[in-house]
């Protein structure tokens, strides 16, 4: 990269903004592993344009791209499963949204951060960070984020009450939504889909197998709607998909779907895919008895070792 220029203007944040964009959909389309290592290095590197000179107005557009650069990076890391690297950069991200004045990112980064604590099952630390993001965003959009993701994590623990109301809210708040910033564009009428159906997932798992039914439809037409450039959120709703049709105990069918789940994550790199099928397995295992239950463990075996 070149040097630090003397003066930074708009048409230098607009190229961070830009490339920030870029590798956002490379992440989308081919898990964080395709762009971590240039996330990483163009979040370090333009950190170092703060210490040029700029306008008010400049500056705090470049503390935005900044922060979102770094919001990018950590989830690039939590992708691949470098969280500590992650938690540094989210660090970073929130405290330049914070200086920027921008309640909205500063709530992204709290979804996000609150993402990898119900990655790694603390739920309690996953709804903190997600009430924190609440809490303080703006947009309608933003909020929706935020309600769906607290209401995964009240499911997660079998609060029921709790997960649906949060669910309701949600769909209320994404109904008037309107502008949406870039870093959170992937959140559509699609990932709200796969969303709710996650979280009849964890209600099916945790309290009454019967979501599961909610749950298989729901995940079905996120799988279906999604498109090439958002693969990896195809897979994890696959993989969904097929915890359902286990619980639900329609083994040919979770055999099929399994299937199509590990097709769609070949070639994906994300550690979270992995990690998403190890209780796919476990759940197939408790079925072993069942033929098709038994090749779901087997295939899921095949696809962790390679």
């Amino acid at each position: 990269m070149s040097d630090v220029p003397e003066r930074v203007g708009f048409e230098d944040v607009a190229r961070i903004e830009e490339g920030t964009a870029v590798l956002r959909q490379e992440d989308y389309r081919a898990g964080g592993g395709a762009c971590r290592d240039a996330a990483v290095a163009s979040a370090q590197w333009h950190d170092r344009l703060l210490d040029a000179r700029a306008t008010h107005a400049v500056r705090v557009r470049l503390l935005v791209a900044l922060a979102d650069a770094h919001n990018l990076a950590a989830w690039t890391c939590f992708d691949t499963g470098v969280n500590q690297a992650a938690g540094r950069h989210w660090a970073r991200a929130l405290e330049l949204a914070t200086e920027a004045g921008h309640d909205d990112l500063a709530a992204n980064i709290h979804y996000r951060t609150g993402r990898l604590h119900l990655h790694r099952g603390a739920c309690d630390d996953a709804l903190l960070e997600f009430d924190r993001g609440a809490a303080v965003a703006v947009s309608a959009h933003s909020k929706a984020i935020l309600h769906v993701n607290q209401a995964w994590a009240h499911a997660a623990v079998g609060n029921v009450r709790p997960a649906l109301e949060c669910l309701r809210r949600a769909h209320d708040q994404f109904d008037r939504a309107s502008e949406v910033a870039d870093w959170a564009r992937f959140f559509d009428g699609t990932d709200l889909t796969a969303m709710t159906g996650v979280v009849h997932t964890e209600l099916a798992r945790t309290v009454d197998r019967a979501h599961s039914a909610t749950a298989i439809r729901l995940l079905t037409a996120a799988a279906a709607g999604y498109g090439p450039n958002m693969a990896r959120s195809r897979a994890l709703s696959l993989i969904a998909l097929t915890t359902n049709h286990l619980l639900a105990h329609d083994f040919d069918e979770a055999a099929s779907v399994c299937e199509e789940a590990l097709e769609a994550s070949r070639g994906i790199g994300s550690t979270r895919l992995a990690d998403r099928l190890a209780p796919v397995r476990g759940l197939a295992m408790q079925h072993r008895e069942n033929a098709d239950a038994a090749g779901v463990a087997a295939r899921v075996d095949a696809f962790v070792r390679d």
